[in-house]
């Protein structure tokens, strides 16, 4: 029997991932690579959360969401960096600041999405 709650939060990982915008009207190397780190993050936990959900074994699902949300706020915060009408150089070094403090509780968050599974591999 499935872990529904389980499986529920590896198809939200894997519906982030595949929403997470690329590219931009502004090229930004470092956008792009965060997105891609996210992506990628996203898809390797959906896929194995949802893996592990099919066993039916017990799994803690809010850390998987709490990853799923986070990945989601610096995409967002991301597209606001290279998408504004009038470009505040301000504006952005402050945005890339909070997105900076937010990618550094991702691997800790990963880590802990992760330690709800057995087998998973996360990717550094």
């Amino acid at each position: 029997m499935t872990n529904t709650a389980l499986d529920d939060a590896g198809r939200c990982l894997l519906s982030v991932a595949w929403n997470i915008r690329t590219g931009g009207p502004r090229s930004d190397p470092y956008a792009d690579a965060t997105r891609t780190r996210l992506r990628t993050l996203c898809r390797t936990l959906g896929h194995a959360t949802c893996r592990h959900a099919e066993t039916g074994a017990p799994g803690d699902h809010v850390p998987a969401l709490r990853l799923a949300d986070l990945a989601y706020e610096i995409d967002i915060l991301l597209m606001l960096v290279g998408t504004s009408l009038v470009p505040s150089p301000r504006r952005d070094h402050r945005r890339r600041q909070e997105i900076d403090a937010l990618l550094a509780g991702l691997d800790t968050l990963a880590a802990e999405a992760a330690a709800a599974l057995d087998e998973v591999c996360v990717p550094g």
